[in-house]
């Protein structure tokens, strides 16, 4: 006699359902461990709250485990609380490129570190390029000029707008099969020269303008997602989406902030979490 025992779990379970098999409960993916229909002569039902984990297993196997993905980007890439927080969350192998204080643009010609400068020794063995930047070239008081589309990539062109193009352009030729992916940056307070917002003693908010430029982070933000369009790169908007903004935890304790700009170690797991599900997607795209 074969009797079904069928938990009532509180939490959901694994099935197996194909032709006359009925759905049980079973260990892993192996349909082996179903039974006929016709083999079952009583089901007993039980409730309960917990299951032996040799029953029960969930499994959230991310498509980029063991891919390697490169970060390019500037210290709050290099200080990895994101970057190791979604390795630990994916199991890829994680190539941080984060170089505290550098710009996406150069200044001048002198410049030898903006990342449109670092992208062109990335190595090309690589399966993702995550490019995260823009809060220095707006924060920092010494930056290129912010110039206009039409720049393009010409090459004595010191301007923000030209920086991304010659940086984008860079990185489609030489990842030209692979998925690239450009996220905004994050909002940032007061840890830079020039703060994103200016709260107001009656409440009311200014928002910061660069001394050299004069544009505000927004415009800066608004300009990566122009360029990164023209090239049709994929763009993850955590400037508007990702819930962080230090400015919102001014007068109480840091949480996702170690300051007024760099992610603490909640913070970086909570944009790794958020980019989670949106860079699964991209392996589909892409592989």
């Amino acid at each position: 006699m074969k009797l079904l025992l069928v938990l009532l779990l509180t939490v959901a379970t694994t099935a197996h359902a194909q032709d006359d098999y009925s759905a049980v409960i079973y260990q892993g993916e192996d349909p082996k461990l179903a039974m006929k229909t016709s083999d079952i002569d009583s089901i007993k039902f039980m409730t309960t709250t917990a299951v032996d984990p040799t029953l029960y297993t969930v499994t959230n196997k991310s498509r980029w485990k063991d891919k390697r993905i490169i970060f390019l980007g500037n210290s709050i890439t290099e200080y990895a609380e994101y970057v190791n927080a979604y390795a630990e969350l994916t199991g890829c192998t994680a190539l941080n490129y984060g170089v505290g204080g550098t710009h996406m643009a150069k200044i001048d010609a002198n410049t030898t570190n903006a990342f449109e400068t670092r992208a062109a020794s990335l190595p090309t063995r690589a399966d993702m390029v995550v490019v995260f930047g823009g809060t220095n070239d707006f924060g920092h008081t010494n930056t290129a000029e912010f110039g206009e589309f039409s720049d393009g990539t010409k090459a004595d062109r010191y301007t923000f707008y030209a920086g991304l193009h010659r940086l984008f352009s860079t990185l489609v030729k030489r990842f030209r099969l692979k998925p690239i992916v450009i996220m905004t940056p994050v909002h940032h307070g007061t840890e830079i020269d020039v703060p994103e917002y200016i709260i107001n003693s009656d409440g009311t908010i200014t928002e910061g303008k660069n001394p050299k430029t004069g544009k505000t982070f927004r415009e800066y933000v608004d300009a990566i997602k122009e360029v990164a369009a023209y090239y049709s790169i994929i763009v993850l908007d955590a400037y508007s989406y990702s819930r962080l903004s230090p400015m919102t935890e001014l007068g109480t304790s840091r949480y996702f902030f170690r300051d007024g700009l760099h992610l603490s170690e909640r913070g970086g797991q909570r944009l790794a979490k958020w980019m989670y599900p949106q860079l699964e997607m991209v392996y589909d795209m892409f592989y």
